[in-house]
């Protein structure tokens, strides 16, 4: 997905911060801040940034929802009306105390 025109050097966008912004704004791709040739740093816009955030936190509650599956049909875990009725049990017994 880079494209050669996606790549600056530091001293180059330190110079053009607000065309590299609008940039960054107008395409939705990133822009790779190299140092010597070593990208050093990524800048994306927050809508950009915002959709690989949500993206992120959809694959690790999937990821979770499959490592909890798996755990159940190891037999690992409880039904979950079971863990209902246990959780109403432990509450009831601290109102009693």
């Amino acid at each position: 997905m880079s494209r050669s025109t996606d790549i600056t050097n530091f001293t180059e966008h330190r110079s053009k911060l607000r065309d590299h912004l609008n940039h960054v704004k107008q395409t939705g791709r990133p822009l790779y801040i190299t140092t010597d040739g070593v990208t050093e740093a990524v800048v994306m816009s927050a809508k950009a940034y915002d959709e690989l955030a949500d993206r992120a936190d959809m694959a690790e509650s999937m990821a979770m929802m499959q490592r909890s599956d798996a755990e159940f049909k190891a037999g690992k875990g409880l039904d979950a009306k079971e863990a209902i009725r246990s959780l109403g049990k432990k509450s009831a017994g601290r109102e009693k105390k």
